[in-house]
């Protein structure tokens, strides 16, 4: 893109003698120069980090049920009647006629089931930073200038 600028100058017409010692060249109602500026603008690269979420780690406890044997050995009692045939005399002094009851106790063992909760085992979470490098490209854009003086000073 091509672009045309006049720089206006204006001049003091007076012979240089006529102006007075001191006399700044706003004073004398010009100025001696007048710059253009042109300003050049490149893109510079900035890189940086910022957070982002990239996801979870979800931990899920459910509860199974197992049907589990447990063969336990258990003792009881039992009572055996024999019967024994007599045939003997008894004197009065031994014995007596009367109503008699004898109770014998029998016992045996019932299994008992208890159940208690045991630890097994523990999961641990834990977050690590892992450091990593990532190469990125990236286009900048710079502006250049190019001067093309076509004037007879400006020609060597």
């Amino acid at each position: 893109m091509r672009r045309s600028v006049l720089i206006n100058e204006e001049r003091d017409e007076r012979p240089p003698g006529d102006v007075p010692e001191g006399t700044t060249a706003d004073e004398r109602g010009g100025t001696e120069h007048e710059d253009l500026r042109v300003q050049r603008s490149e893109e510079e690269l900035r890189a940086g980090v910022r957070q982002r979420e990239a996801g979870s780690v979800n931990v899920k406890k459910s509860v199974h049920t197992e049907r589990e044997e447990v063969r336990v050995p258990k003792r009881r009692e039992q009572v055996d009647v024999e019967r024994v045939q007599m045939d003997r005399e008894v004197s009065g002094a031994e014995f007596e006629f009367g109503d008699e009851e004898v109770v014998v106790q029998v016992f045996e063992e019932e299994v008992v089931v208890t159940k208690r909760v045991v630890l097994k085992e523990e999961i641990r979470l834990r977050k690590r930073v892992v450091e990593e490098e990532e190469v990125v490209e990236v286009d900048l854009r710079k502006e250049e200038v190019e001067i093309d003086d076509q004037t007879t000073r400006g020609a060597r």
